[in-house]
């Protein structure tokens, strides 16, 4: 029953026109966005975009890109193609495939046709997991997988495997194991994970061969590239066609020479590195990092302080974070500024779920509108190049528009502006003003 009444007096609440709004901390109403006890609920439509958040982790929906729902954040969300609640149920959906898992079932649709499976009683799976094929039977008792016409079969997993089709080879894990395509690729184990053996692209002009005696002895060459490492992490050496890397008691020393290429570190007192006109370095990592890199012409900044302070510049955006204590976000001509900063990240659920319930004061500017809010609605204040609207809990409400000054008391009370005098929440509009305003 009481279930049913708070969910009436929600509808009947966000059925209230916007006038109404002004029982802090019952209603109250910012930038048009609607809220229903203090920051709990909240509702807005502007411009043919709805957003709904029922906190603190329970559900909220975007209209945007065909509607997107998050529920019990951050386990669930849903989308036109996508939807997932973590860990029984996801599902995903394209044009003419598709996949749906509800643990322990599963299927889907996919351009070799359609499969099922009950985990890990008996499944098979196409075109899932970068391979063609997949199925099992009494996993881990029996398995397979295939790609490009080659075939893995595995005996109680991880234990025994035979590679056949285009691929030959087994594994008897973990005492040893082989694999080979003719003239392509080869490898092996023995007493895993000690020695490894890879050799591949065999039939190109650059192969690749390795051998690991791990931790003795490392070795890995191509054409283009050199790795070898002795007693790892005491001596390591790494060489490509643009840089020598060298590793001593790695990752304490470090020494790198190269054609637009130099770096040195002292672990965790000082690192420096530079790749042509990237350039990162720490000083007391993780006290203080810095990075500087470029894509194309686009250059980027990212650094930060003590781990959760960090200073993040991009193509016409800029994110500042000085945890615990304020937040500042700077794309384009909008801002957003949030106190305190408890969690500072950028992420859209965070930002629509959980950070209203946990930031004491938002300033935001969007286009030519700056709103502030202080204590879940307590004070807010609106502003526009010509007008401005201060509202202080249901005690006051004060205004300036293209009409002049006006005020409220009490939600209403008691009333006045250039056209109107409220009293008792009742409107009567001034006599002696004509149509022009006089």
């Amino acid at each position: 029953m009481r279930r049913i009444l708070l969910i009436t007096i929600f509808i009947i609440a966000f059925s209230i026109p916007s006038v109404a709004w002004s029982l802090w901390p019952l209603l109250w109403e910012l930038d048009g966005e609607k809220n229903f006890i203090g920051p709990l609920f909240s509702y807005k439509k502007d411009e043919g975009k709805t957003t709904v958040a029922v906190r603190p982790i329970l559900f909220s929906y975007d209209s945007k890109e065909e509607g997107i729902y998050r529920y019990l954040f951050p386990l669930g969300k849903s989308t036109k193609d996508m939807s997932y609640f973590i860990p029984f149920y996801v599902r995903k959906s394209g044009d003419d495939t598709g996949n749906t898992a509800f643990f322990p079932f599963f299927w889907g649709e996919s351009k070799k046709g359609s499969y099922f499976g009950m985990f890990p009683v008996y499944g098979k799976l196409y075109d899932r997991f970068n391979k063609d094929e997949m199925g099992f039977f009494l996993w881990p008792l029996y398995s397979y997988s295939e790609i490009k016409d080659a075939k893995k079969t595995n005996i109680l997993w991880p234990f025994f495997t035979i590679y056949s089709g285009k691929e030959k080879g087994m594994k008897f894990w973990p005492v040893f194991g082989f694999r080979e395509i003719e003239g392509v690729s080869n490898s092996g184990f023995f007493l895993w994970p000690v020695f490894f053996k890879i050799e591949r692209g065999l039939n190109t002009d650059d192969p690749f061969r390795s051998f690991y005696a791990l931790p003795f002895y490392m070795d890995a060459e191509s054409k283009k590239s050199k790795f070898k490492s002795i007693m790892w992490p005491l001596y390591t050496i790494s060489k490509t066609e643009y840089k020598t890397q060298t590793d001593i008691i790695w990752p304490i020393f470090k020494k790198i020479e190269g054609e637009d290429r130099e770096g040195f570190g002292f672990f965790p007192l000082f690192n420096y590195e530079k790749n042509e006109k990237d350039v990162k370095y720490s000083i007391l990592w993780p006290i203080y990092r810095d990075s500087e890199w470029f894509l194309g012409e686009r250059k980027y900044i990212n650094r930060s302080y003590f781990i959760l302070n960090r200073y993040m510049e991009e193509e016409k955006a800029t994110f500042l974070n000085i945890w615990p204590f304020f937040e500042y976000r700077n794309t384009g001509d909008d801002h957003n500024f949030y106190f305190p900063s408890i969690l500072p990240f950028r992420h859209e659920g965070i930002d629509i779920i959980l950070k209203p319930l946990i930031t004491l004061f938002q300033r935001k500017k969007t286009g030519d509108k700056v709103t502030n809010n202080l204590l879940y609605g307590l004070f807010t204040k609106e502003e526009t190049e010509n007008t401005w609207k201060t509202r202080f809990a249901f005690l006051l409400e004060i205004k300036k528009d293209l009409d002049g000054i006006g005020f409220e008391l009490l939600s209403g009370i008691l009333g006045i502006d250039k056209k109107r005098i409220k009293i008792l929440f009742i409107p009567f509009e001034r006599h002696g003003r004509t149509d022009d305003g006089q």
